[in-house]
């Protein structure tokens, strides 16, 4: 009962946010709204969505060879889409652990070095994110754009300098840290930080890699762009390129922390949000979410949930075997 209230809620929020996107567009979901909607565009919306997925499996996998691990592009990918699989069921980004926990089963990689490559990953994703955020606001705005904009580009710069500057420091932090406290639990903890900082900063170390990473990267999120720009252009409205870019990217930014798994209402009312600035008819703006939504949310729920038990990657949505593996 337990494994199943998760969805239910999911689900409940799902429609929840379907009928305000509803209301608030005055939608019409009839035969004759389904007509009106281009296959051809929406096709191209989908392949592209999942071409970026395909990516990041690959992307993962070049991550964790740098660090020394090599494994097959086929069970990357597979244990990816269950992290995030686990992601959308569970708050807290919870999905990353269980990849996590499911390296160390599988090929006895350290919990450190499995996060290690994940928060590489998370890294390049928040460097993509502000380098397509500030191009698109340079031409959907152009001189119009608002301070917070450049703040908030400004702000997540300074955090990956923050990040980069502690990278450059730690070996010689970890040897200060270490010998500060002499409780056992301190040092445990210290050593599995610094073993996790030395993870990311041993794929640093590697130029060719840090230039497939960055390009992966870039494509991953360039993706995100195009899905809203083939969305709006399956139901026909004529929404500037870089409009659907500035959109996408703030978007995910806003959904960089999920309040709730999925970020649902999120990802929804922030779209809304910043489409209106741009004057984008409300109806068009809400049709283009719901279908936004099911096919990078609704869609990926059964995608990878069937990835997930196909590839006998179920034991992630077990916390207490996750336990059990973690305390071997």
């Amino acid at each position: 009962m337990k494994r199943l209230s998760r969805p239910l809620i999911i689900i409940a929020l799902g429609l929840l946010t379907l009928l305000l996107l509803l209301k608030l567009g005055n939608i019409d979901i009839s035969m004759d709204t389904l007509r009106q909607i281009n296959p051809l565009y929406l096709t191209a919306a989908i392949a592209i969505h999942y071409s970026g997925f395909a990516m990041r499996g690959w992307r993962w996998q070049k991550l964790l060879a740098g660090l020394g691990h090599s494994l097959g592009y086929v069970y990357a990918t597979t244990l990816l889409l269950t992290g995030w699989f686990v992601s959308a069921l569970i708050p807290a980004r919870l999905g990353d652990v269980a990849r996590a926990y499911m390296l160390r089963r599988d090929h006895r990689i350290s919990m450190a070095q499995g996060l290690g490559s994940i928060a590489t990953e998370r890294t390049f994703d928040i460097l993509s994110i502000l380098i397509l955020a500030a191009s698109a606001a340079t031409f959907a705005l152009a001189d119009r754009t608002p301070p917070w904009v450049w703040k908030s580009i400004g702000g997540g710069a300074l955090l990956l300098g923050i990040l980069a500057g502690i990278l450059l420091l730690s070996p010689q932090l970890e040897h200060f840290f270490l010998n500060l406290l002499p409780w056992s639990i301190y040092k445990k903890v210290i050593r599995f930080g610094f073993e996790l900082l030395n993870s990311i900063r041993q794929v640093g170390q590697n130029p060719k890699l840090l230039l497939l990473v960055t390009a992966q990267s870039l494509y991953i999120w360039l993706c995100d762009i195009f899905l809203m720009a083939f969305v709006f252009l399956s139901i026909g409205a004529k929404v500037p390129f870089s409009i659907s870019a500035f959109t996408s990217m703030i978007v995910d930014l806003a959904a960089a922390v999920p309040i709730i798994p999925g970020a649902l209402g999120q990802v929804e009312g922030t779209a809304i949000g910043v489409l209106s600035l741009f004057q984008t008819p409300t109806g068009q703006s809400s049709l283009m979410v719901l279908l936004n939504r099911f096919i990078s949310f609704w869609t990926f729920i059964l995608v990878s949930g069937a990835v997930t038990y196909l590839f006998g990657f179920s034991q992630a949505l077990n916390p207490d075997s996750l336990k059990a593996e973690a305390s071997d």
